[in-house]
C-alpha cells in the first residue's frame, strides 16, 4: 500500500489536470464563463464587484514645479529639457500632468522666445515659474537661483494667505458666537438677578 500511494497521488493529479482542460475548452456548454485556454472561470455580470474610480491625481505646485526646474537648471540642463524632466518627475510620483507646462516645455526646447514662452503659460498659477526664466534670458542672471527664489517666495504667500484667512474666519464666527452665547447669558446670568432683586422690593 505504501508503495502504490505515489503512483494514486499521481493519477489523482493527472486527473485534475484533464478535467481542467476539458473544463476550459467546454466553455461553449458550460455558458462560456470559463476561458477558452484553461484559465480561471469568468464571473458572471450579476456577481462582479464594479470597480470604484480611484481619487483623481492631484495637481502639481508651483512652488515644487519650480524647486525641481531649479534643480535640473543646476544640475547642467538647459530650461526647456528641465522643465520636462520635473513633469516627468511629478508624473512618475502621480501628479497631474498640466498640458500649458508640456506646450510650453517643447516650445522653450525649441529655442521659442522667452516671452512668448511666458505668453503661453498665461498668468495667475505659472508666473512664479515664467518670470524667473523670462528675467534670466533676458539678463543672463542664473535661472536656478531665480527659480529657488520664487519657490520660496511662493511658499511665504501661501502661508500668508493661509494666516490671512483664518483672520477672517475668526472675524466671521464673532457674530454667530455672540448671537448664541448673549441670549443664554442673560437668561441664566441677568434675569435671575432682576427677578431676585425685584422680589425683595416688591415683598
Amino acid at each position: 500500500m505504501s508503495a502504490a500511494a505515489p503512483c494514486v497521488a499521481a493519477l489523482l493529479a493527472a486527473a485534475v489536470l484533464v478535467c481542467g482542460d476539458r473544463g476550459g475548452d467546454g466553455g461553449g456548454d458550460g455558458g462560456g464563463d470559463a476561458g477558452g485556454d484553461g484559465g480561471p472561470p469568468r464571473l458572471p455580470p450579476w456577481a462582479r464587484r464594479p470597480r470604484r474610480p480611484g481619487p483623481p491625481p492631484p495637481p502639481a505646485d508651483a512652488a515644487l514645479v519650480c524647486d525641481l526646474v531649479a534643480a535640473a537648471v543646476g544640475a547642467g540642463l538647459p530650461p526647456g529639457r528641465a522643465l520636462t524632466a520635473a513633469l516627468d518627475a511629478l508624473a512618475a510620483e502621480g501628479y497631474a500632468r498640466a498640458p500649458e507646462l508640456d506646450r510650453a516645455a517643447v516650445r522653450l526646447s525649441w529655442g521659442q522666445d522667452p516671452q512668448e514662452f511666458a505668453d503661453a503659460l498665461g498668468t495667475g498659477r505659472w508666473d512664479d515659474l515664467a518670470e524667473p526664466l523670462l528675467l534670466s534670458a533676458r539678463t543672463g542672471a542664473p535661472a536656478a537661483s531665480l527659480l529657488s527664489s520664487a519657490a520660496v517666495s511662493r511658499r511665504a504667500r501661501r502661508r500668508w494667505e493661509a494666516e490671512a484667512a483664518a483672520a477672517r474666519l475668526s472675524a466671521t464666527l464673532v457674530l454667530p458666537l455672540g448671537l448664541c452665547t448673549l441670549p443664554a447669558f442673560l437668561l441664566l446670568g441677568v434675569v435671575p438677578v432682576v427677578l431676585g432683586l425685584a422680589r425683595q422690593v416688591l415683598s
